[in-house]
């Protein structure tokens, strides 16, 4: 379940300088922000161990900047609101900031350009003004021909994200391949949701015959935040498939609400 890849340009024009009654300030600096990845999911890969190969989407953004003031664009700079430290990059040597986020989660990202008069141009200019830069959770667990399903286990979000997922949703298929569906004996799948704190939110119970599969579906809305565990138990050991998709998606408009 892989996205498409978009941008986002934001104008800005950075305002300083002495202002009368009534009278706009003079821009000093006109600036476009590209962003390439400000919205994506990385995909962490999860097998029978809870060992993880995680692929990560790579933020980009590039800078487009002028002064109106006849200054030097001299310094691009990002600092993503992960913990880690601020990057910055001289103008004269390009204008574009990479950088991938490490596990999942919405990150209050700042970054801006600066000219060789100290005056910088820092987007966002408030809280309100930019959503956080969203990296949503997905984890996978797939397997064949085994007798019991194993247990996926969901990683606390990157300790530097602000707020909770949005929504969580899972799609878990099992497929009974024991024999022939006239003579395979039947198992009985049950899926058991634990959250953060250790308490149930949700179970299931399915009969699969021999043959047949069945995929249960489970969304929740506004998840409580930390690590999670889907168990999947089978009542006896048989031949089963599983496809399980664990999603932990952020909404488009989170904030760090400690500053509002």
């Amino acid at each position: 379940m892989w996205k498409t890849p978009f941008a986002v340009l934001i104008p800005v024009l950075l305002l300083t300088g002495c202002v009368g009654i009534n009278e706009p300030p003079e821009p000093t600096i006109d600036t476009i922000f590209g962003l390439d990845g400000a919205d994506w999911a990385n995909h962490f890969e999860k097998d029978e161990n809870n060992q993880t190969e995680a692929h990560l989407k790579q933020l980009s953004i590039e800078f487009d900047s002028k002064s109106l003031i006849n200054k030097t664009i001299v310094e691009y700079w990002l600092d993503p609101g992960d913990g880690s430290e601020t990057i910055r990059i001289d103008a004269t040597q390009g204008n574009v900031i990479n950088y991938t986020y490490t596990g999942y989660g919405a990150f209050m990202a700042r970054f801006g350009a600066v000219d060789d008069a100290g005056n910088t141009d820092t987007m966002p200019r408030s809280v309100y003004d930019w959503p956080a830069l969203l990296r949503h959770g997905e984890y996978f667990l797939n397997e064949t021909f085994v007798d019991q399903p194993s247990n996926l286990y969901i990683d606390s979000p990157n300790p530097n994200s602000v707020g909770s997922p949005e929504r969580i949703s899972i799609e878990s298929r099992i497929a009974n391949l024991w024999g022939w569906p006239i003579i395979s004996e039947s198992v009985d799948i049950t899926w058991l949701l634990i959250g953060p704190d250790g308490e149930e939110v949700a179970s299931h119970t399915e009969t699969i015959q021999g043959g047949n599969d069945f995929t249960w579906e489970f969304n929740l809305e506004n998840p409580e935040r930390g690590s999670w565990e889907l168990i999947i138990d089978s009542s006896v050991d048989s031949s089963l498939n599983q496809e399980t998709f664990f999603r932990l998606g952020y909404g488009g408009f989170v904030y760090d609400t400690s500053e509002l």
